[in-house]
Order: C-alpha cells, then sequence, then structure tokens
C-alpha cells in the first residue's frame, strides 16, 4: 500500500503516520472501524487494464539462457480491503522458475534462494489517492521469522520469458501482472501477504493495521 496526492484531484491536508501518506479523494470516507475481509475464492475479478500473462501449458517453459519454470498453478483466491478500499485476486504462482545464467552470476544469493512469481490482480483505492503494486505483497511464514519483500531484480527477465511484471495501479485502476520473490531454498509453505499500514487521514478517519494472507498451497 502506497498512499499519495495526486495533483490533478482536490488535495486534503495529511497526516503521516506509520510510513502511509493518506489523502481522502472526498468527505466521505469510511468510519474508522475495520471492515476489511478475510481472504475468500472468488471466480468474479477486476477488470485488468493489461493483458494476461502469456505462459506456456506444457510441464516446463524453457527460455534458453533466459530462465524456465514449471508451469503455473491455479489460486483463483481474493481479499478486499473494505477500509481502505484495495482488491487484489492471486490468479496464479509459479514455484521454482530458474533464473538465467547471466542473473544467476550476476545475483550471487540467488544459490541459494528459489523464485517464486507470482500472479495478480489489483485495484488501488477510489477513496484515497493511491497507488497500489508489487510493493504492497510480501511472502510470510518465513523460517527467520520476517515477512519477505517482494523483488524488481528479475523483472526484465521475466518480462521476456512471458511473465509480465504488475504495473503499480493508480487511484481507482486495475492491472495484472506477476510479482518475483525470493525465499530461502528450503521454503516449502508460500503465504502471500498485504499489509494495510496504520494511519490517520486528514479528515480523521482512524485506519489500523491488518494483514490479509492468501496461502499459495
Amino acid at each position: 500500500m502506497r498512499v499519495r496526492v495526486h495533483p490533478s484531484l482536490p488535495v486534503i491536508a495529511a497526516i503521516l503516520v506509520g510510513g502511509a501518506l493518506l489523502t481522502a479523494c472526498n468527505d466521505d470516507s469510511s468510519s474508522s472501524d475495520d471492515a476489511g475481509s478475510t481472504p475468500s475464492t472468488s471466480a468474479a475479478a477486476p477488470t485488468t487494464t493489461s493483458a494476461a500473462p502469456t505462459t506456456s501449458a506444457s510441464a516446463t517453459t524453457d527460455g534458453g539462457d533466459g530462465g524456465s519454470s514449471a508451469s503455473p498453478v491455479t489460486v483463483n483466491k481474493s481479499f478486499t480491503d473494505d477500509v481502505m478500499g484495495e482488491k487484489a485476486t492471486v490468479l496464479k504462482y509459479v514455484s521454482g522458475y530458474q533464473p538465467s545464467a547471466a542473473s544467476r552470476s550476476k545475483y550471487s544469493a540467488l544459490a541459494d534462494e528459489k523464485v517464486v512469481l507470482v500472479n495478480v490482480k489489483v485495484t488501488a483505492s477510489s477513496k484515497y489517492y493511491d497507488t497500489f503494486g508489487a510493493d504492497s505483497f510480501y511472502l510470510t511464514g518465513m523460517s527467520n521469522g520476517i515477512d519477505q519483500a517482494s523483488t524488481t531484480i528479475l523483472d526484465d527477465e521475466i518480462k521476456a520469458a512471458g511473465y509480465p511484471p504488475l504495473p503499480d495501479a493508480e487511484t481507482g485502476k486495475t492491472t495484472t501482472g506477476w510479482v518475483v520473490f525470493t525465499p530461502t531454498k528450503d521454503t516449502t509453505k508460500l503465504v502471500l501477504r498485504y499489509k494495510r499500514l496504520a494511519a490517520k487521514a486528514s479528515n480523521g478517519t482512524n485506519i489500523t493495521a491488518k494483514n490479509f494472507d492468501i496461502p499459495l498451497n
């Protein structure tokens, strides 16, 4: 969740709390009560503004030195954050994407990590001036107890391999794409987490912190 002021819309002074800057789009903001729903399976998903990923249906997609991966696994689970107005659907994921030799040489840490790709469709809030993208997501349940943030180091490579990275969705807009994570090789349970930060809007609305978790496997 990254909230910012959009210069072409009315601006109301905001208060910075916990690293999130919230500016209401109008005076009819939601109450301070946490009405965010829990993750649930959903066939209905927001309309995407970008082309769907073009991945192979075969058991393995081989991009030569451009990386290779197993076939994507369908997830189709959604969550809605009613307080912030964010929505997301996890469409599918790929566990064990094999980076190219060039990437492994450039990023030595990949030798001890595996690459997980997650295909998500996101809709940014219409209630606040907002940007919703890859940096809103984490993998939770890591052995060190620290949620792992997404990374963009392989974005150019996965795009060439047919996995277009997730573009940021601006206020009220929807985008679709892939998010990259690099957990340690011993990670078996994959749980995607969206983090809502605690904040206070300029109209007095208190927004409490909350995590939304979607198991991938």
